[in-house]
């Protein structure tokens, strides 16, 4: 009789122990700030790339390196242990592999691929004032393409790579040029009193995507691209910035703020069939297409308790939201994507 109770006794203990331990296990783990992460946001360790001397980092995100995913190449910025400012790196699509591609003690930003993958355009102040920059796709031979006392940045390029499109204030006021991908033959095509910023070319070269002030706050606006028929394509008196015109030529990616903080919308080319694909209650913002134009790379505050963030991945719709670095939320975004 003794050894039956003892025998109760031991079974209703272990139900007990299980049943706790089952509980403890399914609560979710507080992302920073309180929030919940992510569902779509893999757990991954804020551990800051370590250099070696052939430019090729240890993973971040603790991933296994792989030698070719054979999908795709991102170019972004990154200011991790980087004294001078932030620095221009390059890893696959899925946090791989990590390469820096500049090292000075200045800042580089805004790295953009050439339609060919073989150079990348960005903006840099290493010489006292943000100038535009090409160098190869491994970051060899860096050329300086302008050279004024004003402030030249945001370049991109037109899809048959022959030019490029950027934003210089060098007549006071922000204003959109273009120049040949060597840099010559620098031509001024906005020219509205106010500030006109972040062009994008569509992909058969004919229009360019841009943002401007001219209406009091910052909207999207489309333009040929010698400059004429400027049309606007944004109208809620709030901040619209950052367009990016999808690879097919049929939508445009962009950032506002008029939840309160910066999400990701896209529309139609002509403005039309606005749709919000972020929601939080932290920034997401400089979104840019996949090659193939299924997916949007973008950056984000979400797992960030400091004012930076890292870069995520995610379908066009939203859905499918990835983490793609970790690195102590010290890059910036301003991701490209071949």
């Amino acid at each position: 009789m003794f050894e039956r109770k003892s025998f109760i006794i031991l079974s209703f203990i272990l139900v007990v122990l299980v049943s706790l331990g089952s509980g403890c296990a399914s609560q979710p783990v507080p992302a920073p700030g309180g929030e919940q992460p992510p569902k779509s946001s893999p757990n991954l360790p804020s551990l800051p790339p370590a250099e070696k001397e052939n430019n090729v980092t240890p993973q971040p995100n603790g991933k296994t390196p792989s030698s070719s995913t054979g999908e795709g190449k991102l170019v972004f910025v990154s200011g991790n242990r980087n004294q001078g400012g932030a620095q221009i790196y390059s890893t696959n699509d899925k946090g791989n592999n990590w390469v820096r591609l500049t090292n000075n003690t200045a800042a580089d930003w805004f790295p953009k691929w050439s339609p060919d993958g073989a150079k990348i355009v960005f903006y840099s102040n290493r010489d006292g004032n943000d100038e535009i920059y090409v160098m190869n796709e491994d970051g060899s031979n860096q050329v300086r393409l302008t050279d004024n006392p004003a402030d030249d940045q945001l370049p991109t390029w037109s899809p048959d790579g022959k030019k490029i499109a950027f934003t210089s204030n060098r007549d006071g006021i922000q204003q959109i040029y273009i120049m040949d991908a060597d840099g010559s033959n620098q031509v001024r095509v906005s020219g509205s009193s106010m500030d006109d910023a972040a062009p994008s070319w569509s992909r058969d070269g004919s229009k360019i995507a841009f943002q401007s002030d001219r209406d009091g706050s910052p909207e999207i606006y489309v333009m040929n691209s010698d400059g004429s028929n400027q049309v606007r394509l944004t109208e809620n008196g709030m901040i619209d910035t950052y367009p990016a015109w999808s690879p097919d030529g049929r939508k445009i990616v962009f950032q506002t703020n008029e939840n309160g903080n910066f999400e990701i919308y896209t529309m139609n080319a002509d403005g039309s069939g606005r749709t919000r694909v972020t929601v939080g209650y932290f920034d997401n913002k400089y979104p840019d297409w996949s090659p193939d134009g299924s997916k949007i790379i973008f950056y984000s505050k979400r797992d960030c308790t400091n004012d930076n963030g890292e870069i995520y991945i995610m379908d066009i719709d939203g859905k499918n939201q990835t983490r793609i670095t970790s690195t102590d939320c010290t890059d910036t975004g301003l991701a490209s994507w071949k």
